[in-house]
């Protein structure tokens, strides 16, 4: 038997669609005008337009064809996902230590961590930069990532997590001889899955769009990022915005193709969960 809905609730269920149909074409709409503007010719830029003319598939050969751009982005993508992947397990190692272990100065190594949120990046700028000079890692994958291996707010969000696992899990695999790394990888992480997914993304995009410190710890071409290189392909300068905005659609697709990945790895281990 098919259940009748009332005019108003018809009304509710009709006004809910619109209203989520113009939210998400006001956070897609950025995406859609980056694309069509980076088949722009330059007379289109000229004029108040959302799709050009003729639309200019040439820009994306001039963007790709640049012959330090494979170095951009192999520098940007080759950092990101490193410093994703070495931040998100020092932080996960850190966040079961400080909820799972029981040893001496624990409350005051937390609270010297926490206070690292309050110091400014801009303040140990120049200290940071010393250090990495004299360690020689100038214009070296190590030194770009050097300042992103660790966040106190994202240890903090996966210490929250953990300790919503509970320490029953933790004392019967002790109990059943597992060791802390077997417990770790076997059942906390597929437990947590969807905050440690979340750590990983947010280092992923932040370090991939990080701009003053690889701007100070590379001067060769092809050590710099993507961030800083897109300001010296020259294509501001000549007059071809086209080009610049497939740039930056070209580096918008990873992260597209990641999140949609993530997307479906995070409902599934809610899911399970």
């Amino acid at each position: 038997m098919k259940v009748q809905r009332r005019p108003s609730d018809m009304v509710k269920f009709i006004l809910r669609k619109v209203l989520l149909a113009l939210l998400a074409l006001i956070v897609v709409f950025p995406l859609l005008y980056m694309f069509s503007s980076s088949l722009f010719s330059a007379s289109d830029f000229n004029e108040i337009r959302i799709i050009p003319d003729v639309p200019q598939w040439s820009n994306y050969a001039k963007a790709l064809t640049d012959r330090y751009f494979p170095y951009y982005m192999i520098n940007s993508v080759g950092t990101s996902l490193l410093a994703s992947a070495i931040r998100t397990t020092i932080i996960i190692l850190a966040a079961f230590a400080l909820t799972h272990l029981r040893f001496r100065g624990k409350n005051l190594i937390l609270s010297a961590l926490v206070l690292t949120l309050f110091v400014p990046q801009e303040a140990v700028l120049y200290h940071n930069y010393r250090t990495i000079a004299a360690l020689g890692l100038i214009d070296s994958w190590a030194g770009i990532i050097s300042t992103s291996l660790f966040s106190a707010a994202q240890m903090l969000l996966l210490m929250g997590a953990f300790i919503s696992v509970g320490k029953d899990p933790y004392d019967a695999a002790r109990i059943d001889g597992a060791t802390d790394m077997r417990y770790i990888t076997s059942v906390l992480i597929p437990q947590t899955a969807p905050a440690v997914m979340t750590i990983a993304i947010q280092t992923l995009i932040t370090v991939f769009n990080s701009y003053l410190w690889p701007l100070l710890v590379t001067n060769r071409p092809k050590s710099r990022t993507i961030q800083i290189g897109i300001t010296m392909l020259g294509f501001s300068e000549s007059g071809q915005l086209g080009p610049q905005m497939a740039t930056l659609v070209i580096m918008t697709l990873p992260f597209l193709i990641l999140l949609a990945f993530a997307k479906k790895w995070i409902e599934n281990a809610l899911i399970r969960r």
